[in-house]
């Protein structure tokens, strides 16, 4: 039977007008508004590529830069962690190890949490007087480790990412694993026949067959990396400190718009460029991470 275009066309029209409405309008409008300079009342003054200048080349360059580079180490340790304990974790759990599947059930869970209840939870574990990791490690004596973690500038960043790894594993878990799990039996099988040891089952077997799965996760996490501002929200507020030590461009554009909160710079113009600067970074990669994957399936 026949499908007329025009029923077609009836299908997508809802999801393509929503589409539109939440993702399409607002884009535009954010990169018209950052021509603009606007306080958020009265007339847009249009400014040209004044914000863009101010925010490469100005005072304000220091404050954006200085968050993109934690955005950058925000993806390069995520992603370490999250793929590489996401593909050991998985490889065990596809072993059929004893109880792998409440296992599977419970690294999942954290993934379920708000992250503004994870945020909350894990502000008070890292109290440095009543924090549950702090009194931990003096009752192992450890107590020279102790630190107050979200205040020191050395381990703030650090602390949420792992924070944040801790709240996303489970994801990365469950999608390797579900990779893992559709390689052939009989080429696993066939490998321990030969005395092959776990270890090299991972790397040389297993892992170069879910390496596709690796790279959509990675272009996943450096999309999240780029968008970060709930976790840094949550847990270090939006003046991301101490002395801006967690700041990511998501916080610099709540700060730069809305303005009153600890930003010399309050302009939803300037804020919108800022965003448009997001949106420049992850846009081409993504482009590209698709162009290169339907160029492979092609070859194939």
């Amino acid at each position: 039977m026949k499908v007329k275009t025009r029923h077609v066309l009836l299908f997508i029209l809802p999801a393509l007008a929503l589409y539109s409405l939440f993702v399409v309008y607002p884009l535009l409008d954010s990169l018209t508004l950052s021509f603009y300079s606007w306080k958020g009342v009265g007339p847009k003054i249009f400014v040209g590529l004044k914000n863009f200048k101010e925010m490469f080349f100005g005072s304000f360059s220091k404050e954006v830069f200085n968050a993109f580079f934690h955005n950058i180490y925000f993806f390069i340790v995520a992603a370490t962690l999250e793929l590489g304990l996401g593909f050991v974790i998985a490889f065990l759990l596809a072993s059929k190890l004893k109880g792998a599947k409440v296992f599977r059930t419970v690294v999942y869970m954290p993934n379920m949490i708000p992250l503004v209840i994870v945020g909350f939870m894990w502000n008070l574990f890292l109290n440095p007087q009543i924090g549950l990791v702090n009194n931990f490690l003096k009752f192992v004596g450890l107590k020279s480790l102790t630190r107050p973690w979200l205040g020191d500038p050395s381990t703030a960043l650090m602390s949420i990412i792992l924070v944040n790894t801790w709240r996303h594993l489970g994801f990365y878990v469950l999608v390797i694993l579900a990779a893992i799990l559709n390689i052939s039996p009989d080429l696993i099988e066939a490998a321990y026949i030969d005395g092959a040891s776990n270890r090299k089952i991972a790397t040389k077997i297993v892992l170069p067959l879910v390496l596709p799965t690796f790279r959509t996760l990675l272009i996943l996490l450096f999309i999240g990396s780029f968008n970060v501002f709930d976790m840094v929200y949550a847990m270090t507020g939006v003046q991301a400190g101490p002395f801006r030590k967690t700041d990511v461009l998501g916080t610099v554009f709540y700060r730069t718009a809305f303005g009153g909160l600890g930003s010399a710079f309050t302009d939803m113009g300037l804020g919108a460029a800022v965003t448009v600067f997001i949106f420049a970074i992850v846009m081409p990669l993504s482009i590209l991470y698709v162009f290169l994957v339907e160029r492979r399936e092609r070859a194939w």
